[in-house]
C-alpha cells in the first residue's frame, strides 16, 4: 500500500513539475505576434464597389469587387446525391469582367486541436500547427501545391499570431502573377483547424490595372 501511495505522489509531482515547465513556453508561444502581409501599392475599398463576405463554415473573411462573375463548381447531383465526389466542391471563383483577373477560394487540410469549450491547449498543440504549416511552405517551394504548381517565388513570409498561422507567397510563372496566401481558422464544430486558401492571378501585361488590387484583397483574407 504505502509503495502504491509512493508512486502515486511520484507521479502527481511529476505532472505538475511538467504543468508547470509548459506554461511558460506556452505563454511564449501564444505572445507571439509576427505579421505576414504582400507589400506594395493598395488601394481603398469603396463600399459601392466592393463588399465584404463572411464564412462561417471556415471561420474567414475576405472582400471582393461587385463587378466581378462569382463562378461555383458545376455539381452533378442525382436524387440530391452527389454523383461524383469532388473534394473541392466549395471553391468560389470571382473573375473579372475582361477575363484577366481572376481569385479563387478553398479549403484544405485540418490539423486536430482542442475545442473551445474544452480548450486546454498545451504547447505541443500549437507546436503541431506550426509544423503541419512549415511542412506545407516545403511544399510550395517543392512546386507541389495541387494549385500553385511550380512558380518562381519572389517572396514568402509565415505570420503568426498566437496560434493562428498564415502563409503568403508572391510568385510567377511565365506571363502570370500570383498572390497566394493560406489561413489556420478554427472549425466553429469541432474546434479543428482548417487550412483557408486564397489565390490571386493576373496576366503581368494587366499589372497596371490588377496588382493593387490583387494585394489589397490578398490583405483582408483574414480569420474572422
Amino acid at each position: 500500500m504505502k509503495t502504491f501511495i509512493t508512486y502515486l505522489l511520484i507521479l502527481c509531482f511529476t505532472w505538475c513539475a511538467f504543468g508547470q515547465a509548459q506554461e511558460p513556453q506556452l505563454k511564449k508561444l501564444l505572445d507571439r505576434n509576427v505579421p505576414c502581409v504582400f507589400e506594395g501599392e493598395s488601394i481603398k475599398l469603396d463600399t459601392a464597389y466592393y463588399a465584404l463576405n463572411r464564412n462561417v463554415s471556415y471561420s474567414y473573411s475576405y472582400y471582393y469587387p461587385k463587378y466581378f462573375k462569382e463562378i461555383w463548381p458545376k455539381e452533378e447531383v442525382i436524387s440530391e446525391v452527389r454523383k461524383v465526389s469532388n473534394a473541392y466542391i466549395d471553391t468560389l471563383t470571382y473573375l473579372s469582367p475582361d477575363k484577366q483577373a481572376s481569385f479563387k477560394l478553398f479549403a484544405g487540410q485540418v490539423v486536430p486541436f482542442p475545442l473551445a469549450k474544452r480548450r486546454g491547449v498545451k504547447a505541443g498543440d500549437i507546436l503541431a500547427v506550426e509544423k503541419a504549416i512549415d511542412d506545407y511552405i516545403k511544399v510550395i517551394k517543392a512546386g507541389k501545391d495541387k494549385e500553385l504548381g511550380k512558380v518562381n517565388i519572389t517572396s514568402l513570409c509565415k505570420g503568426i499570431k498566437g496560434y493562428n498561422f498564415s502563409i503568403g507567397v508572391r510568385a510567377n510563372k511565365g506571363n502570370l502573377q500570383y498572390l497566394y496566401k493560406i489561413v489556420v481558422a478554427e472549425l466553429p464544430a469541432t474546434g479543428e483547424l482548417i487550412f483557408s486558401h486564397f489565390l490571386y492571378q493576373y496576366p503581368a501585361a494587366a499589372q497596371e490595372k490588377y496588382a493593387a488590387l490583387g494585394i489589397t484583397l490578398a490583405n483582408t483574407f483574414n480569420v474572422d
